[in-house]
């Protein structure tokens, strides 16, 4: 069962096109990583299907309801921005009963709602799962920006929702923090929740989530299992070949290579970067000798979710720049 139907979606801010023809689904217990650099529509995307922003065309569902009636999820969904939004001159605790209060929620450990539907957990068990029980007593205003989003997540968790949204949940967290968030990540997971995450950070997002979209350019440019994802990016080479502006003419010649420019990984002076899927290095090299280039260096790179975000980003940058190009 999809528990974000995202279909054909388009979204302009008047003459800018955010969004164009953005299709996303996610399962139930899936822990989905939505990626992308500044500007890629993120933030747009969530914002249409959560119902906080019109959107030109498209079919957007939440658990099963329209967008436009998100209300009728109230309690199944749960959603932390990346700005935090804590009352200052309210402690920790009183946060949570602050944000219990207006949701109409009693706060016993794990008791039925109203509606006699999902448990609510209690502050104490939120306040636990988070690791925030001992500055429970102090003030938001006086906690770090890492404690204060914790405050938000354990807020989130109060009405123990089937479908949890984190936008940019590990920003401001140090690495203990970090590691004991995945490691919650993981526990929500495998207690039947659904997890949508919006984070910059790659290596971590390799490590914890199972699935994965990478918007850019305002569009969906990969998604799906994690594992497949990154075997479609399999065969990127790093060399060293002298002279460097002949090899590079070489390999590019060459049926199924691809020069990536830096943004797509060539991070040190002297070093080429290629996509080869399906190219056996031994290709690469006897190609370059026989040119009368001198290989000095040659290793395939073990496909990473940096590596495929950095070659995703790079291509849809050249994509642009021919565009533009008269």
């Amino acid at each position: 069962m999809a528990v974000l139907r995202i279909d054909a979606l388009t979204k302009s801010y008047g003459r800018h096109r955010a969004v164009q023809d953005v299709t996303l689904h996610v399962e139930a217990g899936q822990l989905f990583g939505l990626l992308g650099p500044n500007g890629s529509g993120k933030t747009t995307t969530l914002g249409c299907a959560l119902g906080l922003l019109a959107f030109d065309r498209g079919t957007l569902e939440v658990l099963g309801q329209p967008s436009r009636h998100i209300h009728r999820t109230a309690g199944r969904v749960a959603v932390v921005f990346d700005a935090v939004d804590l009352v200052p001159g309210l402690t920790a605790r009183q946060n949570l009963r602050y944000a219990q209060i207006l949701l109409g929620k009693r706060g016993t450990a794990l008791s039925r709602g109203p509606d006699g539907g999902r448990p609510h957990r209690s502050i104490d068990q939120a306040l636990e799962l988070v690791e925030m029980t001992p500055l429970a007593g102090r003030r938001a205003g006086r906690l770090s920006l890492g404690q204060k989003r914790r405050i938000s997540i354990a807020r989130a968790l109060l009405g123990d929702p089937e479908l949890l949204i984190l936008d940019e949940p590990l920003s401001g967290l140090d690495p203990v923090g970090v590691e004991h968030m995945l490691e919650l990540f993981g526990r929500l997971r495998d207690e039947g929740r659904t997890l949508i995450l919006s984070s910059h950070r790659l290596h971590e997002m390799e490590r914890i989530v199972s699935h994965v979209g990478i918007l850019a350019g305002g569009r969906l440019q990969r998604c799906g299992p994690l594992d497949e994802v990154l075997a479609s990016a399999e065969g990127r080479v790093r060399l060293v070949a002298e002279p460097a502006q002949k090899a590079r003419a070489v390999l590019a010649a060459l049926p199924g290579v691809t020069l990536l420019t830096a943004a797509g990984g060539e991070s040190r002076a002297g070093e080429i970067v290629v996509s080869a899927p399906g190219v056996s290095p031994a290709l690469l090299n006897r190609a370059l000798v026989e040119a009368g280039c001198e290989v000095s260096a040659l290793r395939p790179e073990r496909a990473s979710l940096s590596g495929v975000f950095a070659g995703v980003v790079d291509e849809v940058r050249r994509a642009a720049s021919a565009e533009a190009t008269p």
